[in-house]
């Protein structure tokens, strides 16, 4: 795991329709896991933020900046979502 692959994943995740719906169409976050493993995309929660503020420090437009928050909630978000096939409570 790495920062790097953080840093790709927040790229690939801002550019590709595709793979985002993957992600939110996985009904585990097992299955999220196994779809970021498949594209060499394994990181930690941490490895997520330092990457996220080092892109942050980067972006040079308030709009880009704007849209990496937005993509960082949307990440966020989906992490904390419970799993579809977990029992409801």
């Amino acid at each position: 795991m790495t920062i790097q692959n953080a840093l790709n994943f927040i790229r690939q995740g801002q550019s590709d329709n595709d793979f985002r719906n993957k992600l939110v169409k996985a009904e585990s976050s097992q299955t999220r896991q196994e779809i970021l493993d498949q594209n060499d995309l394994t990181f930690t929660p941490e490895e997520f933020e330092e990457a996220y503020s080092l892109t942050l420090f980067k972006c040079q437009e308030q709009e880009d900046a704007d849209a990496l928050m937005a993509f960082r909630m949307w990440w966020i978000m989906l992490c904390r979502s419970p799993d579809s096939d977990a029992p409801s409570t």
